[in-house]
């Protein structure tokens, strides 16, 4: 059987004021064509399905033009909500187009039940956090992300002669060590929304999404797919690709990696403007630097070249790798870190354990999975 792993196609989105949805139509077409051509079994999709949780009717039209062609080679589709998604939007009439084979995750209610394909068991499990768990535990303690997965996985019961998925929109670490991440994604917050992957040990693969880098954590079965598309310029040097699971009659299971192609790709360059002007026209996005001191219209004159300029900069002379360092620093930090460090700023102290908690749940409600 072959089940295509998707996420984290923020249908909808904007990059630097760019709207991608000519970008991700683009994309979407060539998954189809993938799906048409490996002939498969089902496609998964592990979150973040739209950019905003409530979608404009432009992004909900692509993803239903999606779906449809889905139906339509009789290909089932297993889904589940990401923080940038609203669940209840989501699997609004999840009954009525159940019938389509289309599954779609609904608010976490205490109970999962296993979708069962073939010698397959699929678990499809929204993104939560630990308030969404805690009403259905009231005599367990659930203070932290890993605490809440970890209960609603033990509860699941679990047929180990067959081959089980896990579909899941959370921040896994393996042994402490945090994924690899790029700034499309929103930030982590702090340590407190980490899972550790040994949560996963009873399933034989963990489809992730939340992360838009390509990668494992602690064994290559527990794996993020990755976005199908860049969206920030910190993945120009990420190779996008579609993850199709090939699962053998034994239940073993072989990674495939299918090269994509974007309608336009990001791109990062730097020099004069004479040099960039004589360079050959692109349709990319593209990350100019400029190493003259001043140059007038300088975007007007690049774009004679380059129509798709999300960013220019004028290089900075003198500025010390010190200070480079510094900023590197503060842009990997964590929302939650910042406010960490602010609060020990202001108050002398750390926040205890209880004052983490409420500060995680302010930040994720403000958030609301938008950067």
């Amino acid at each position: 059987m072959k089940f295509m792993h998707l996420a984290d196609l923020h249908i909808g989105k904007r990059v630097n004021e760019f709207s991608m949805i000519d970008d991700q139509k683009y994309i979407l077409s060539q998954i189809i064509s993938l799906v048409k051509a490996e002939n498969l079994d089902g496609v998964i999709i592990a979150g973040d399905i739209y950019d905003k949780s409530i979608p404009s009717i432009e992004a909900i039209e692509v993803f239903e033009n999606f779906i449809e062609q889905l139906v339509r080679l009789n290909v089932p589709a297993y889904i589940v909500s990401g923080n940038h998604d609203s669940v209840e939007r989501l699997s609004a009439f999840s009954n009525l187009i159940l019938a389509n084979k289309i599954y779609i995750s609904r608010s976490y209610n205490g109970h999962i039940e296993p979708i069962i394909h073939g010698n397959v068991v699929l678990w499809l499990l929204p993104f939560i956090r630990p308030a969404d768990v805690r009403r259905f535990y009231p005599d367990v303690e659930i203070g932290s992300y890993e605490g809440a997965v970890k209960k609603v996985v033990e509860d699941f019961d679990i047929d180990e002669s067959k081959t089980n998925i896990l579909v899941a929109h959370q921040f896994v670490t393996a042994n402490g060590k945090k994924p690899e991440t790029s700034e499309s994604e929103t930030c982590s917050l702090g340590t407190l929304d980490s899972i550790d992957f040994t949560v996963f040990e009873k399933f034989d693969y963990v489809a992730l999404g939340h992360i838009h880098k390509p990668q494992s954590m602690g064994r290559k079965e527990v794996r993020y797919c990755g976005s199908p598309l860049k969206y920030s310029f910190s993945e120009v040097n990420q190779n996008k690709n579609i993850s199709v699971l090939d699962i053998s009659k034994s239940g073993k299971i072989k990674l495939e990696l299918h090269d994509i192609h974007p309608l336009r790709d990001m791109k990062e360059i730097r020099g004069n403007l004479d040099e960039l002007l004589n360079m050959e026209k692109s349709e990319d996005y593209m990350h100019i630097t400029l190493t003259d001191v001043s140059v007038i219209d300088a975007k007007v004159k690049l774009e004679a070249v380059f129509p798709n300029i999300m960013k220019l900069d004028f290089e900075q002379f003198g500025s010390g790798l010190s200070q480079a360092k510094n900023l590197k620093e503060l842009k990997e930090k964590s929302l939650f870190e910042h406010f960490s460090d602010f609060y020990e700023k202001q108050t002398g102290s750390e926040m205890d354990k209880k004052e983490e908690e409420i500060v995680l749940e302010l930040l994720e409600s403000v958030l609301g999975g938008e950067k």
